[in-house]
Parts: C-alpha cells; sequence; structure tokens
C-alpha cells in the first residue's frame, strides 16, 4: 500500500535550518499568508518544507486543521516545486484558507510570483 504522508525529507525540523530560512531568505505575503523561502545548500535534494502558527490565529484546533491543510496542499505540490529550496508558510487568517484547494491555490500563487516552480507546472495551472 503506498504511502500518502509527507516523508521526511520534505519537512524542515531543525531550528537552524528555520533561522536561516527566516532571518536569511526572502518574504512574500498573500491573502492571508507569510512564506519564507531560500534556495539550500543541497540542490538535488527535494524542496523542505513546514508551518508556523501562532496562538493569534485561534483555538488549537483552528490552528491545527490550518496547518493540516497546508501541509496537504503542499503534499500535492511539491512535484512541482524546485529542487533544493526550502520553505516555511505562516497562516495569519485563518478563515481565508477554508478547504485544501483554498491553501494550494494560495500555495501556488506564492511560489509562482517567487518563481519557485518548475517550468511545466506554470503553464498547467
Amino acid at each position: 500500500m503506498p504511502s500518502y504522508g509527507l516523508p521526511r525529507s520534505s519537512r524542515l525540523h531543525l531550528k537552524n535550518d528555520f533561522q536561516k530560512v527566516i532571518h536569511g531568505g526572502v518574504r512574500l505575503q498573500y491573502n492571508g499568508l507569510i512564506l519564507w523561502w531560500r534556495s539550500g545548500s543541497e540542490p538535488n535534494r527535494p524542496a523542505r518544507f513546514a508551518v508556523v502558527v501562532s496562538r493569534k490565529l485561534g483555538t488549537a484546533v483552528v490552528r491545527n486543521r490550518t496547518k493540516r491543510l497546508l501541509r496537504e496542499a503542499f503534499r500535492l505540490n511539491r512535484k512541482n516545486i524546485k529542487l533544493g529550496i526550502d520553505l516555511i508558510l505562516s497562516p495569519r487568517e485563518s478563515e481565508k484558507i477554508k478547504n485544501v484547494h483554498a491553501a494550494q491555490e494560495a500555495l501556488k500563487t506564492l511560489c509562482g510570483e517567487a518563481a519557485l516552480l518548475n517550468r511545466s507546472s506554470e503553464k498547467n495551472p
């Protein structure tokens, strides 16, 4: 049976990695989401991803649902993101991310503005 989860190699874990992306990367904002991104030191590894959520977003239920939706949006689109990129998403408004489709649209828009998408995925939205 195939695994549908996000593999460990596609997740940011270390505090040092978070600091490198947030302090040394590029920041973009769209539709209640903030994206920090940075090219990693290994250009041939898959893109890595993390979600950072503040308590200001809402209750634990709201925060966890938002994280699940954003992780799923990344999982479905990670093949379209260039290799060697580290991404951190931070939602600021939970109302704008109501379902996976809204999360995917926001992620694709942010990655498109940052020119992080592969050429083939830019032509086929």
